[in-house]
């Protein structure tokens, strides 16, 4: 057994009055014995000492008593080594087995115990996604590879490998994922370094859109073709008209109850999560208000005193206390838009998605020349940049106006 060589001396009294040196000596622990060295002079007491250091078996018989202690802590390291060695060569998929589980992942657990009810750090659908990605990708890649082995180009041959079934948004979607696992096993010290941090992310492409004009808008909503176009259903056709005048998102439709509307603004605060079916925080977690004229008010109040209210008086609902589907909300928005001429065909072709009205929504207030933080109160994004991917503008529809006017002016100049 191996001891620091390192220790203190120290004199007590005797009773006679003459001194006796002690010396302490640090065991592995980091506690420390004293014994006594029977000498009366500090230099015998150093030579008895460093005689005991450079004899081992003299050393155990001086601490015989604290063997056994010395021995079980020995033992506890060797245990923790051990444990650690295992750690750090378990496969991904062990590594895995535990992540992205709402009650039991420590990752998850910390997001939730740090964030608060108005303001969580992590969501259910969020999680969801990750667990997806993990088991139906990261695992069955990386699944028989030690941790430790994981480096940036396997994980560049990776995300390659992911390219021809998958769009680049998922693919960084995956990418972080995995840098959020290989970074948590930095800070427990199974690696060394995260990995993914030497990888580059896809890049992104803006979606093209061609939205809705104001003609097919203005044929979409007519009340005279109610009946034709949406089966004089009022909740399908509300659903649609107010998503495209106010910007909000789906779910955040759904949640919408009585007492969030008044005759002038809406107050947003809450959205629906259909996968899960339950009320959360808004997509940033912050409320916002959308001001709203006296007939999309009417329309809401009608929308609410179609259906019996309930106890918690949902707007987009069949009984006051359960918000409608999503998906039956957004078929009948494809059907409409069918009958109007715009096939299941040209509505992929175009990029129509529900969630469309919301870029539109965007677009017109640019097109108001509304300033850019205007808008961003109202559509809740939380930067410029996302504003910029939610616009589509059309630089000869929706620019030449503008754009001729300053080549007429320049113009003038440059003639005259």
């Amino acid at each position: 057994m191996r001891f620091r060589r390192q220790y203190t001396l120290f004199k007590r009294k005797r009773e006679n009055g003459k001194p006796i040196w002690y010396f302490r000596i640090y065991l592995p622990d980091g506690t420390r014995r004293a014994k006594s060295t029977g000498c009366t002079s500090k230099e015998k007491a150093m030579m008895f000492v460093e005689g005991i250091l450079d004899d081992e078996n003299l050393l155990h018989q001086m601490f015989q008593s604290d063997i056994p202690f010395i021995s079980g802590y020995e033992n506890r390291i060797k245990r923790k080594r051990n444990a650690m060695d295992k750690l750090r060569n378990m496969t991904f998929a062990e590594f895995a087995a535990p992540w992205w589980r709402w009650d039991t992942c420590p990752y998850v657990l910390e997001r939730r115990e740090a964030g608060t009810e108005k303001h969580p750090l992590i969501k259910k659908r969020t999680i969801q996604s990750n667990y997806s990605w993990t088991q139906n990708y990261l695992i069955p890649y990386f699944g028989m590879t030690r941790i430790q082995n994981i480096t940036p180009r396997m994980i560049t041959k990776f995300l390659s490998s992911l390219k021809p079934e998958l769009s680049n948004k998922t693919i960084n979607n995956i990418r972080e994922t995995l840098n959020i696992m290989m970074e948590d096993a930095v800070k427990r010290e199974l690696i060394h370094s995260n990995p993914v941090s030497a990888t580059l992310p896809r890049a992104e492409d803006k979606k093209e859109h061609i939205l809705l004009t104001g003609d097919e808008c203005n044929t979409l909503f007519s009340e005279k073709n109610m009946k034709k176009l949406w089966n004089d259903d009022i909740l399908s056709y509300a659903y649609s008209f107010v998503a495209g005048l106010t910007g909000l998102r789906a779910g955040e439709l759904l949640a919408l109850t009585f007492e969030d509307i008044s005759k002038d603004a809406i107050n947003v605060e809450k959205s629906y999560d259909s996968k899960n079916k339950e009320i959360t925080t808004t997509k940033t977690s912050e409320t916002r208000v959308i001001p709203i004229t006296a007939e999309i008010y009417r329309l809401l109040y009608t929308c609410y005193h179609s259906h019996s209210h309930g106890r918690k008086h949902y707007i987009f609902s069949l009984d006051g206390d359960n918000p409608m589907s999503e998906a039956a909300l957004r078929k009948a928005f494809y059907k409409a838009l069918e009958r109007i001429g715009i096939n299941e065909e040209d509505r992929k072709r175009r990029g129509i998605t529900f969630h469309s009205w919301r870029h539109k929504f965007a677009t017109d207030c640019v097109k108001a020349n509304m300033h850019p933080l205007k808008i961003t109160a109202l559509t809740g994004h939380k930067s410029l940049d996302m504003l910029y991917r939610y616009t589509d503008l059309n630089a000869v529809n929706d620019l030449a106006t503008e754009v001729n006017a300053i080549q007429k002016y320049r113009t003038a100049i440059i003639c005259s």
